[in-house]
């Protein structure tokens, strides 16, 4: 999710946000300029009747799946993986990692990922879980520089924290739960791609499950209508899990979005968004189960589990909630 100013904008005139006929709005354009990969996959939407395009049952790719062309109002399109899995993760397992009990240090940074200053996603992940960048903000504000990063010294990490030594290499403290050594670790790809991205309006994607994105596993951007995610799974991801932006108008069905890196939420819809959430299973994401700074959203019969926060809501932020279950289980960022 990228960060940006809210357009202020009223309650939707129809509650639930149900377009029964289309209707014009200007275009945004949005534009991914950074971790483009080969092997795009993208829709066509035939002359005739909703499309439904099936991906191989149980795929799994390593590279972005984009969807370009949706369909109309009344014929929408629909993708239906069939158990598609988007897997972006780089498997560093078998780095000659210097080892010291729980703290483990690469020797030297990993091609094409140099230390980043943004602690608002996750860097790295332990099997699935989401390992945190830290920054040692006291010794920033000491040092009088504005803009100076000072990465956390690596004594002082917690478990399931990550931090930069001088040369660049990566050093991390095995999570709370993992023993060392016992677990995959996987890096996200370079760049920012996320796991889906939907540019298109009137698209339904069903059966698709993003993981190990360095941003979002579904990301959505721009004034998109009629879209639409059913029985989706968005699973240990850089940044959310699932994240509307501008104008975009979503409906999400039976989704579970888990261990999800970023510190706003597993699931995070900003700008002038309107989205509902109907049946989805969220847990054991590092920020609140659900981040809502948009215009208007509803979140209806869906359980939320080992989440330190279920809601964090900005300024005026319209939500309706019903039916919600929060089983008050320690998330992942209680403390110890």
């Amino acid at each position: 999710m990228i960060r940006q100013g809210r357009q202020r904008g009223g309650f939707p005139s129809d509650q639930g946000c149900r377009k029964k006929k289309p209707f014009e709005m200007r275009t945004t354009h949005f534009l991914i300029t950074r971790g483009w990969l080969p092997g795009l996959v993208s829709l066509a939407l035939g002359s005739a009747g909703p499309l439904t395009k099936a991906a191989p049952a149980q795929e799994i790719r390593r590279e972005p799946l984009i969807l370009k062309e949706g369909g109309t109002a009344e014929k929408p399109a629909v993708f239906d993986g069939k158990g598609l899995i988007i897997d972006l993760g780089i498997d560093v397992t078998d780095h000659d990692w210097i080892k010291s009990g729980d703290l483990w240090t690469s020797r030297g940074p990993f091609p094409d990922h140099p230390p980043v200053a943004d602690t608002q996603r996750a860097a790295l992940f332990i099997a699935e879980v989401p390992v945190r960048t830290m920054r040692d903000r006291e010794a920033e504000r000491q040092s009088g520089v504005p803009g100076k990063v000072i990465f956390l010294a690596p004594a002082n990490l917690e478990p399931g924290q990550l931090t930069h030594t001088p040369d660049g290499s990566v050093c991390f403290r095995w999570p709370d739960g993992k023993a060392p050594g016992a677990a995959r670790i996987f890096l996200p790809p370079p760049g920012l791609a996320s796991g889906v991205s939907i540019v298109c309006s009137y698209l339904t994607v069903r059966n698709v499950t993003a993981k190990h994105a360095a941003n979002d596993g579904f990301n959505i951007h721009g004034a998109r209508l009629g879209i639409r995610l059913e029985n989706v799974k968005a699973f240990s991801n850089g940044d959310e899990g699932i994240s509307a932006h501008e104008t975009v108008q979503m409906d999400v069905v039976g989704a579970e979005v888990a261990w999800n890196g970023s510190s706003a939420g597993g699931i995070a819809d900003v700008n002038d968004s309107v989205t509902t959430y109907m049946n989805c299973e969220i847990h054991h994401n590092l920020g609140a189960a659900f981040y809502f700074d948009g215009k208007y959203h509803r979140v209806t019969d869906c359980l939320i589990h080992h989440q330190d926060r279920d809601f964090s809501i900005r300024g005026d932020t319209m939500v309706e909630k019903s039916g919600i279950e929060w089983r008050r289980d320690p998330g992942p960022g209680a403390p110890r």
